[in-house]
């Protein structure tokens, strides 16, 4: 530590008044909540196998006791990060969308930001989530509700555009859940992008939605 002697009066006042005044403690819902953000951030960067105790101690700067105080049980708070990022980032996604813009152009929206090279991070995040499942029945029941929610975003949009005579789709749940399966399937290429060229694939998703969808080829390109 440096001589505390040496320092400006500014610095050192500063520093014996954080001495003498007692921390405040925060509220156990905004630490725990602040945990969990922490976590997701680390699982979105490193992946979920990065989330030890003491490794989100770490990022934010506590004891991994605090952490282990409000998640016991590890898998609980791998479940939560993952929830935490993909809940938000579903909800990004959704509230970009233009409430003014017809269906088609909404549905464009959604499906060029699935597919985007941007994306990758998620993408990764997902495969991590899908592989640990196996063993994970927490994970498991979390994937799934991120799952259904994504599925619930879609089957909006395809709603309305029934209601507008743009889509030709009878089973607006059933088309949601293929064309999250066929966007789900392409997030490998997250990992394996480097090695192979998947435009070929990206043509045939899109390809295959707007004819899930009743809509001409070409008719879901940016």
């Amino acid at each position: 530590m440096a001589n505390i002697a040496y320092w400006p009066e500014s610095q050192y006042n500063s520093f014996m008044k954080n001495l003498s005044e007692p921390k405040k403690r925060k509220p156990p819902a905004e630490r725990r909540e602040e945990i969990v953000a922490a976590a997701s951030r680390l699982a979105v960067a490193e992946g979920l196998e990065s989330l030890t105790l003491r490794r989100v101690a770490e990022e934010l700067g506590v004891v991994p006791g605090l952490v282990n105080h409000y998640f016991p049980v590890a898998e609980d708070l791998v479940a939560a990060a993952f929830g935490f990022a993909a809940a938000a980032e579903r909800e990004r996604v959704l509230r970009g969308i233009d409430p003014l813009a017809p269906p088609l152009a909404q549905m464009r929206y959604i499906i060029a930001h699935l597919l985007a090279d941007s994306a990758d991070a998620t993408s990764l995040l997902w495969l991590d989530a899908w592989q640990a499942t196996r063993n994970r029945p927490v994970l498991r029941a979390e994937v799934a509700a991120q799952m259904l929610g994504w599925q619930d975003g879609m089957i909006s949009v395809i709603r309305r555009g029934v209601a507008a005579g743009v889509f030709g789709v009878s089973e607006p749940r059933r088309t949601a859940v293929r064309i999250m399966a066929l966007i789900d399937g392409f997030s490998v290429q997250a990992a394996m992008r480097s090695q192979i060229v998947y435009d070929a694939v990206r043509d045939l998703v899109f390809e295959t939605i707007a004819r899930e969808l009743g809509l001409p080829p070409g008719a879901l390109r940016p």
